[in-house]
């Protein structure tokens, strides 16, 4: 099981892990928010050059493989957008 870590950043400075949260719903919320926003980026490239946005598109798709490897039940969350992924009560 993978772990999502959240780090701070000064610019131009390494990153600093705050803190590390085991929790596999946020995980996958996590995965599925940066699949799409590396999907968002994809297509305004494709707006502007679609050589770009294919190069993009690739790198999503591989993204999306990566995720689905590493992150549980990631395959399955993503058929369904991130606003409609089972929300946890906290």
């Amino acid at each position: 099981m993978g772990s999502l870590i959240i780090a701070y950043q000064i610019l131009g400075q390494p990153a600093q892990s705050v803190v590390t949260v085991n929790d596999p719903h946020l995980l996958r919320a996590a995965a599925c928010v940066a699949l799409e926003e590396a999907q968002q980026k994809a297509d305004n490239l494709a707006a502007e050059d679609p050589v770009l946005g294919r190069l993009q598109a690739a790198e999503v798709a591989r993204l999306r493989a990566a995720l689905q490897i590493l992150v549980p039940g990631f395959d399955s969350a993503t058929r369904m957008s991130c606003d409609q992924a089972p929300q946890r009560a906290f």
